[in-house]
């Protein structure tokens, strides 16, 4: 019973990183290429942790012939050894309780509420709407209502948005680019001075163009312009801005790392310390985030059980982890996971 329940929230996780994918497949021109420093200052300051631990713990690199010649025969690639070892072979989780299944049933109430929101919020505004897609989907449950969110997108891409402001052109650009559907660039035409800067009234407005210019394609020369003039503004508005407040948070992680090209799941705690805040918010759906993420969590902790416990197996009995495409399915089927 354990593994079902744990198998329904491995289902589509995958859908809650679709930024990475996005990263990787867009073939930015050379003059239109979107920087990202974090990658390489994440790659610098794992540089700096090996050699701190290396000069913290100089007894790991003597040279023992016996001990690295069983590394190398163990580890031909020459990995450093996980800093978790086998934690998670013997973690229990307190909440891995059959309390679990009556979470499940809370879940499932959630859930039923949750979506036919989805299905009344057809009569609401333009921005409520878009604003509820985006808040599913900062908190990873939009992959839950695939169904009802689809059904509300084929309504949303028909909408009149030339006596919109900036945000909400902006954000109705980003939510229907990154599901796939063509919209024109020239919606942010309005909004482009005589001098050819953007018009805009708030930093939330130039945070909301900055991430949708970031969904252009090749030759679409107005999202370039955007994401150019945007990040200049930004930059300069960051230190009048409360450092403790969402906002400059949402603005610093942006010029790091675009909202697009983030992984979703590594947030849901902050956006979710955000969203109950807000005075939009909504008590179903705050509930059913939290339920969700700790749900995750337990099954990600499974998988690492398992995981640990073959490596264990292996490192004992002294045979190489050989991966094929049969036992890499067997190894994830049997931690609860569905392909």
């Amino acid at each position: 019973m354990r593994s079902t329940v744990m198998a329904t929230f491995a289902l589509k996780r995958w859908l809650c990183n679709s930024s990475r994918k996005i990263a990787a497949a867009s073939p930015w021109p050379i003059g239109g290429q979107r920087p990202c420093h974090s990658w390489t200052r994440g790659r610098s300051q794992h540089t700096v942790f090996r050699w701190q631990q290396t000069h913290r713990h100089p007894e790991r690199t003597r040279d023992d012939p016996d001990e690295n010649g069983e590394r190398r025969s163990n580890n031909p690639a020459g990995f450093h050894p996980s800093i978790w070892g086998d934690f998670f072979l013997h973690y229990s989780n307190p909440a891995a309780s059959p309390e679990q299944k009556t979470r499940m049933a809370e879940r499932a109430h959630k859930l039923k509420e949750v979506a036919g929101m989805i299905e009344t919020s057809r009569t609401c505004s333009l921005p409520q709407r878009l604003h509820l897609i985006h808040v599913l989907q900062r908190l990873c449950l939009d992959h839950l209502f695939q169904d009802e969110i689809n059904g509300l997108l084929d309504q949303i891409k028909h909408a009149d948005v030339s006596g919109c402001d900036l945000h909400t052109v902006a954000l109705w650009f980003y939510i229907l680019r990154n599901h796939g559907y063509k919209v024109s660039p020239d919606v942010f035409m309005k909004f482009k001075g005589a001098e050819g800067k953007f018009v805009s009234n708030s930093p939330r407005d130039l945070l909301s163009l900055y991430n949708a210019a970031y969904f252009g394609t090749p030759g679409e020369t107005i999202l370039d312009e955007a994401v150019s003039f945007s990040k200049k503004c930004l930059e300069t508005t960051l230190p009048h801005l409360d450092p403790e407040g969402s906002l400059a948070r949402d603005i610093t992680c942006a010029l790091d790392i675009p909202l697009s090209r983030r992984v979703r799941i590594y947030e849901i705690k902050y956006y979710i310390s955000i969203y109950e805040k807000e005075t939009t918010m909504h008590e179903t759906i705050l509930e059913l985030a939290k339920l969700n993420s700790n749900l995750m969590q337990l099954h990600h902790q499974e998988e690492l059980k398992t995981i640990t416990s073959v490596v264990e197996e292996s490192t004992t009995s002294g045979k190489p982890i050989v991966l094929s495409r049969q036992n890499c399915g067997d190894l994830l089927l049997d931690s609860g996971s569905i392909l």
